[in-house]
C-alpha cells in the first residue's frame, strides 16, 4: 500500500512538472532538483524520500543489479546535491554515501565498467508502481540490463492456485482433492487407464470384470471416465473452423483446429514447475567480474534479449515466442496421410529444461490444415499452399501479436503479476519450412541473399547479407504492382504473378504472417537447426564424399575393426548400405568418422572433411566466447581453402557424373551461425529434436488412438485430456498433501543443472516419501555413497563394492595374459615411481610378494562435471579389462584406453613429466593392504616424437598430428618387444579416451575390432564425444 501510495505522489510531482508520463531515473533526478519546494510539499515528503535513499544505497551496493539510469542520475545531479533544501540527515547522507562514492573514481569505474548502456528510448508507461526483481546470484558474471522487469503490486496467481478458482473447488475444498474421482485409488486408476493404449471397448469390459465389481469405483464405463476427464479444470480450449479458400476449390474442406496461444503462454509462464528455471531478464554473462571476454549461451545472454528490452517500457518485460512447425507423416507405405503441427514454447525456459521432452514446455497450438487445391498448375499449387499457410498462421498468432503491442498482464510462477510482451523470438523449422515461413522461392536462401548459385562461396565478411524484413516486404511491394496477385479464377490466373516473383526471389505470399508482429525479421528468429543443418547435412554429403572417394566397403571395413566400448555404437555392418538413418545415429558416427578415414583420403580432402567436423563440434558448444567464434570462422576457412580437393578427388558425384560446385543450401546455412549466436545465444538450443520427439506424443499418438476418421478432432480431444490429466496430477498431489500451490521455494544453490523440473521441484515442496511422477531425477556417481574414489571435484570414479573375482598372482599370465604383473608389483612396493624409475623393471619376474591373490574387477565407472559447465554432469563412461576369453572369441580381452595424470599430477602434454595414454589391462586391490586402494596395470603408448613444438613458458609439447589435427600414439616397447606396463592407483586416471588404429591407403585386412588394438600406430580420437572435444583441447 505504501509503495502504490508513493507512487502515485511521484505520479503527481512528475505531472504538476508538465510531463504526461511516469518519470525515469534521470527525470526524477531533474524533478527534484528543480521542484525541491513542491517535494518538500507533499504529504509525508520526508517518509517517500527515505525511501529514495534506500534505493539508491541498494543499488549503489548490489552488483548484481546495473543501474546505469540512476548512475547517469547521480551524475548529472552531483554539483546540485549540496543546493537541495533537505534536512541536515538526508544531506549528510547523500554527501557521504554518494557524493564521496562519485569522488572515489576507480571504485566507481570498477563497479560501472559494464553497467553503463545506452537509454532506451522514452516510452509511455502504465500509470502504476512497479517493483523490480531482486538480483540473481550466478557462478558467473551477469550484467542484467538496466531496465529489469518489474511486478505489479496488484496480486496474481499461479497455473495451480488458478485451479483453486475452478467450478468443481468447493467439492475439493471439502476433504476430496480428487473430485470428481471418489479417492486416490480411483484417480490413478483412470489415469493408468488413459495413458495406456486400451480402447474404449476394454476399458468397458474391464469394469465389468467381477474383481470390479467387488471393488467397485465410481466410475461406470469409458464414457463416463472420459466424461469426468474433460470436466477437470480447465486447459486452454480447443477450436475449430473449416473455410473455403475464395475462388479456388480443395480436394477436402480446409479445417483448422487451434488454441489461443496467448493462453498457452500465461500457462507456461505461470507453471511453478519453471520456476526455479525462468529468466525474467536479459543480461550480459562474463566468466568473472573482471573478464571483458562475453559468453554466449541462454537466450537472454543473447544481443536480441538485450536490444528488445531496451525499447520497452520501464519495468516491463517479455516473453520470448519459440514457435515450431514440420509435416510429419502419419502412415508409413499406405494411406499418404499427413499432420502439421504447430507448437509453441516460451525463450525464457533455461535451455536444458526446454530440450527435455518430460519437463512438457512445448505445447501443442494448432493442427495446421494440409489442403490440396484442384484444377490448378503446380506453380499455383504452390503459392496457394504458402498462402493458406501464413493465412492460418496470421489467424492463429493474433492474440500474441496484439500483447506484443501493448503488453499482457501476466502472472508468474510465483504469482507476481507483470506487463509482458511476446516477440517472435525463434521459429524451428527445417529449410524447406523456413523458405516457406521467410516467403522466398526455392533457390534463395531463407536467412540471407544469397542466390543458390552463390551456395558454397566463401561469402565476404564470413556471411552473405541478412534477408531482412524490409528487404523481402520491400519486394512483395514491388511485385504486386508488377500483376494482379489476386487474379479473377480462371486457368493459369496466378502464372504470371509467380514469374513475377520468382523474378524477385518470392514464393507468392503477399501477406507474411510476421509482418505486423513487431519487428520481427526471418533473418532473426530462423534460428539454425543443428539435426538438419549440421547432422544431416554430415550424412548427406560429407560421408557420401568420403564413399566416393575410398570405396564404400573401405570405409565399412575401417568402420567395423574399431575397438568396442560400453555405450558407444559399434558399426559392426558398416553404413554404406544404410538407407535409413536416425539423428542419433549421424551423431555417433560423427564421433568416429575423421579417424575412421586416416590414410585413405589425400591432406587436402582430410583439411576440408576435419574442418567440417571441428566447425560442427564447435558450434553445439553449450557457451560460445570469442575464440568459439574465431574458431568456427577458421574452420569454415579451412574448408572453402581444401574443397576444390573434393572435387579432383572425385567426391562430388551425382547421377550424371563429377559435380563441379558446392551449390549446397545446408552449407551456405552454417555461415549464419555466428550471427545467430550472437543473437539468440548457443545454437545447440534451436535443434529440432524436441520437436521430432513432440510429434510422437503429440500427433502420432493421438492418431494410432483414434479410430483414423475425422482425426483431427480426435487428436484435439486426446491432446485436451492428457494435458488436463498432467496438470490435475500435480494439483492433487499438493492439495494431499496440504502443501501451498504458491511456490514460494526458497532459494537454493545446486551444483548440478536440473534437467528434470518436475521431480525436482515435486521433490522440495512434498514429503520424501512422496513419489508422484512417473520420471525419477536420474542419479549420478556423484551421488553414490559407496565404492567411490574421487579426483577432485570435477570427477568421480566408482567401483562395486564387492570385486568380481579373486584371482592367484601365479595364474595372472594365463588367465589375463600379464607375465609382467609380478614384476610390476614389486617395483609398486618398493615405492619408486614410474618417471623415477624412469620406465625401467627393477623387480624380476619371480620377486617375492607379501601376498599370493589380489581382488579383481572387470570394470569400473568414470563420470565427469561439464568442462564448459560445471553445474551439468557428463553421462558416466564404463572402462572395461576383461581378460582374454578364447570361448568368446576375445583372444585379447576388452580392454579400454585411458589419460593419466603426469608427474605430480600433470595434465599437460609436456613431453617431460606430462599425461600419458594408458589401456587398462587389470583392475585390482591388495588383499593385504590397509589403505584399501584401488590400482590399475595399464600398458602404455608414447606420443609420437616428430609432433612437438616449444610452447609460451618455454616447454617442449607435443601437438596434433597435421591435416587430421589429432595426436599420434606408438604403442610403448621393452627392448624384448613386449607392452610397456605399470600398476598405478586408480585415480590418476584422467578421462576415457578412444585410440583408433593408423592406416595406410587401405586397412589391413587381418584387423578385427578384437584384436585392433594389438597394433603399433593410434590416433588419440578427440571427436569420441562433445565432451572429450572440449577436455582434449583444455590439456593443449
Amino acid at each position: 500500500m505504501v509503495q502504490a501510495e508513493f507512487g502515485r505522489d511521484l505520479q503527481t510531482i512528475w505531472l504538476s512538472s508538465g510531463s504526461d508520463k511516469l518519470p525515469t531515473g534521470v527525470d526524477l533526478s531533474h524533478s527534484i532538483k528543480h521542484n525541491h519546494q513542491l517535494c518538500a510539499s507533499v504529504p509525508n515528503w520526508n517518509f517517500h524520500w527515505k525511501i529514495i535513499e534506500n534505493e539508491v544505497v541498494h543499488h549503489l551496493t548490489d552488483r548484481q543489479f546495473q543501474c546505469g539510469f540512476l548512475y547517469e542520475a547521480i551524475t548529472v545531479d552531483s554539483h546540485h546535491l549540496e543546493s537541495l533544501e533537505i534536512d541536515d540527515e538526508l544531506e549528510e547522507w547523500f554527501v557521504e554515501e554518494v557524493v564521496d562514492l562519485l569522488e572515489d573514481r576507480e571504485e566507481l569505474d570498477s563497479f560501472f565498467l559494464k553497467t553503463l548502456e545506452p537509454h532506451p528510448p522514452e516510452q509511455p508507461a502504465d500509470p502504476v508502481s512497479i517493483s523490480r526483481d531482486p538480483p540473481v546470484v550466478t557462478s558467473f558474471y551477469k550484467v542484467y540490463h538496466p531496465n529489469r522487469a518489474g511486478s505489479l503490486p496488484t496480486p496474481g496467481m499461479n497455473l495451480l492456485r488458478a485451479l483453486e478458482e475452478d467450478k468443481y473447488a468447493h467439492h475439493r475444498n471439502n476433504g476430496n482433492p480428487h473430485y470428481p474421482f471418489a479417492n486416490q485409488t480411483e484417480w490413478e486408476l483412470v489415469q493408468w487407464m488413459n495413458n495406456t493404449s486400451l480402447t474404449q471397448q476394454q476399458i468397458d469390459a474391464f469394469l465389468r470384470l467381477s474383481y470390479v465389481k467387488q471393488n467397485p469405483i465410481s466410475v461406470q464405463s469409458a464414457r463416463d471416465m472420459r466424461a469426468r476427464i474433460e470436466a477437470l479444470p480447465t486447459v486452454p480450449q480447443w477450436q475449430h473452423q473449416t473455410f473455403t479458400y475464395p475462388g479456388y476449390k480443395t480436394k477436402d474442406p480446409i479445417t483448422i483446429f487451434w488454441r489461443n496461444p496467448l493462453e498457452v503462454v500465461k500457462d507456461l509462464y505461470s507453471n511453478p514447475i519453471f520456476a526455479p528455471c525462468l529468466e525474467h531478464n536479459p543480461y550480459r554473462l562474463y566468466p568473472s567480474p573482471t573478464s571483458n571476454d562475453r559468453m554466449f549461451t541462454e537466450f537472454m545472454s543473447g544481443d536480441f534479449a538485450w536490444d528488445y528490452q531496451t525499447t520497452l517500457p520501464l519495468g516491463h518485460s517479455f516473453v520470448g515466442i519459440i514457435l515450431a512447425s514440420d509435416k510429419t507423416p502419419l502412415t508409413i507405405g499406405t494411406g499418404n496421410r499427413e499432420m502439421h503441427p504447430l507448437l509453441i514454447s516460451i525463450t525464457n525456459i533455461d535451455a536444458g529444461v526446454r530440450m527435455k521432452a518430460t519437463s512438457r514446455s512445448f505445447a501443442l497450438i494448432a493442427y495446421l490444415p494440409i489442403a490440396k487445391f484442384v484444377d490448378v498448375t503446380d506453380h499455383e499449387q504452390s503459392i496457394l499452399k504458402a498462402r493458406l499457410f501464413h493465412l492460418c498462421l496470421d489467424k492463429i498468432l493474433g492474440p500474441l501479436k496484439a500483447a506484443e503491442r501493448t503488453g499482457e498482464h501476466m502472472s508468474d510462477s510465483a504469482g507476481r503479476v507483470r506487463i509482458v510482451h511476446t516477440p517472435l523470438a525463434v521459429y524451428i523449422a527445417d529449410y524447406p519450412e523456413q523458405q516457406l515461413v521467410s516467403c522466398v522461392a526455392g533457390s534463395q536462401s531463407p536467412v540471407t541473399t544469397a542466390h543458390s548459385s552463390q551456395f558454397g562461396d566463401r561469402p565476404p565478411g564470413g556471411m552473405h547479407p541478412p534477408r531482412t524484413r524490409n528487404i523481402t516486404l520491400s519486394a512483395i511491394s514491388q511485385a504486386v504492382t508488377k500483376t494482379d496477385p489476386y487474379p479473377s479464377n480462371s486457368a493459369r490466373a496466378l502464372e504470371p504473378f509467380w514469374r513475377v516473383c520468382q523474378s524477385y526471389g518470392l514464393n507468392g505470399v503477399t501477406k507474411p504472417f510476421w509482418a505486423d508482429w513487431g519487428s520481427a525479421c526471418p533473418s532473426i528468429f530462423l534460428a539454425h537447426d543443428p539435426l538438419h543443418g549440421l547432422h544431416k547435412f554430415f550424412w548427406d554429403h560429407v560421408v557420401k564424399w568420403a564413399i566416393n572417394i575410398m570405396t564404400g566397403p573401405e570405409l565399412d571395413a575401417r568402420l567395423k575393426i574399431l575397438p568396442p566400448r560400453i555405450g558407444v555404437q559399434h558399426w559392426a555392418n558398416g553404413v554404406s548400405k544404410l538407407k535409413q538413418v536416425t539423428g542419433r545415429e549421424y551423431r555417433e558416427l560423427e564421433k568416429v568418422f575423421i579417424a575412421a578415414i586416416n590414410g585413405g583420403v589425400n591432406s587436402r580432402v582430410m583439411c576440408a572433411l576435419r574442418s567440417l567436423l571441428d566447425f560442427i563440434f564447435q558450434s553445439q558448444s553449450l557457451f560460445f566466447y570469442e575464440e568459439t567464434f574465431e574458431a568456427l570462422s577458421a574452420a569454415l576457412s579451412e574448408f572453402h581453402d581444401n574443397k576444390q580437393a573434393i572435387i579432383d578427388a572425385n567426391g562430388r558425384r551425382g547421377t550424371k557424373g563429377t559435380i563441379n560446385h558446392f551449390r549446397i543450401p545446408k552449407l551456405e546455412m552454417l555461415h549464419i551461425i555466428i550471427r545467430s549466436a550472437h543473437l539468440l545465444g548457443a545454437p545447440y538450443q534451436w535443434t529440432s529434436d524436441i520437436t521430432e520427439r513432440c510429434h510422437i506424443t503429440h500427433v502420432k499418438t493421438p492418431y494410432r488412438r483414434s479410430n483414423r476418421r475425422d482425426f483431427h478432432e480426435q487428436c484435439a480431444r486426446f491432446m485436451d485430456r492428457v494435458e488436463k490429466l498432467n496438470l490435475f496430477g500435480l494439483f492433487v498431489a499438493l492439495k494431499r498433501n496440504n502443501t501451498s500451490l504458491l511456490n514460494e521455494m526458497e532459494v537454493e544453490t545446486t551444483a548440478v543443472a536440473d534437467h528434470y523440473p518436475e521431480q525436482t521441484w515435486l521433490s522440495r515442496v512434498l514429503p520424501h516419501d512422496q513419489q508422484i511422477s512417473n520420471r525419477r531425477s536420474r542419479k549420478t556417481l556423484f551421488d553414490k555413497k559407496k565404492g567411490l574414489i574421487a579426483v577432485d571435484e570435477m570427477t568421480v570414479i566408482s567401483l562395486n563394492v564387492r570385486p568380481h573375482r579373486q584371482v592367484l598372482i601365479d595364474t595372472m599370465p594365463h588367465d589375463y595374459g600379464l607375465a609382467d604383473l609380478r614384476p610390476a608389483l614389486g617395483d609398486y612396493l618398493s615405492g619408486l615411481s614410474y618417471s623415477q624409475r624412469k620406465g625401467q623393471r627393477k623387480s624380476g619376474p619371480f620377486c617375492p610378494l607379501p601376498f599370493s591373490s589380489i581382488d579383481v574387477w572387470h570394470n569400473f565407472r568414470i563420470q565427469h562435471r561439464s568442462v564448459q559447465d560445471s553445474r551439468l554432469i557428463s553421462p558416466h563412461f564404463t572402462v572395461q579389462a576383461m581378460p582374454p576369453d578364447l570361448k568368446s572369441g576375445l583372444p585379447f580381452g576388452i580392454c579400454n584406453t585411458v589419460l593419466v595424470s603426469g608427474d605430480n599430477g600433470d595434465r599437460t602434454f609436456r613431453v617431460v613429466g606430462g599425461c600419458r595414454v594408458a589401456q587398462i589391462r587389470l583392475v585390482f586391490r591388495l588383499t593385504n593392504d590397509t589403505v584399501d586402494r584401488a590400482l590399475v596395470y595399464a600398458e602404455f603408448f608414447k606420443f609420437a616424437s616428430e609432433h612437438t613444438e616449444i610452447d609460451d613458458n618455454d616447454n617442449e609439447v607435443y601437438i596434433p598430428a597435421p591435416d587430421i589435427d589429432m595426436f599420434l600414439v606408438h604403442r610403448h616397447l621393452r627392448g624384448n618387444k613386449s607392452h610397456m606396463g605399470d600398476v598405478l592407483p586408480l585415480d590418476e586416471v584422467l578421462q576415457v579416451v578412444d585410440l583408433v588404429p593408423k592406416h595406410g591407403r587401405y586397412a589391413d585386412e587381418s584387423l578385427t575390432c578384437d584384436n585392433s588394438m594389438e597394433g603399433h600406430s593410434f590416433y588419440i580420437n578427440n571427436f569420441s564425444t562433445k565432451e572429450n572435444f572440449h577436455a582434449i583441447l583444455s590439456y593443449q
